[in-house]
């Protein structure tokens, strides 16, 4: 069975100007198999020049979701495979490195 992860959109920080120009999106990523894993951050955005302003009226989980995953660029992938890790190793833990054994003179 394979591990799906669903992203979402925690807390929106915003500019406090009245404008509802969001400068900070949390987020996490819920990834489920047998077990589940939850990790989480956050992308602080640069709004010294706005290109296509959205009122935050008009932001929908969609739109931030794609400036969170642009935002996080190359590196998008890791909360996936960090729980999918996580979530195998609880699956499937490895074998000891060491083992205890009684001494051999008992």
């Amino acid at each position: 069975m394979a591990v799906t992860h669903n992203w979402s959109i925690t807390k929106l920080e915003q500019l406090n100007d009245g404008t509802g120009t969001v400068i900070e999106i949390q987020y996490k990523v819920f990834s489920k198999n047998e077990v589940s894993c939850e990790s989480s951050g956050s992308v602080g955005l640069d709004t010294d020049s706005i290109d296509n302003f959205i009122e935050y009226e008009n932001l929908t989980e969609e739109i931030l979701l794609g400036w969170v995953k642009e935002k996080l660029g190359e590196n998008l992938g890791n909360h996936e495979i960090n729980n999918a890790a996580w979530i195998e190793s609880v699956e499937n833990p490895p074998e000891p490195r060491t083992i205890s054994q009684p001494l051999p003179w008992s």
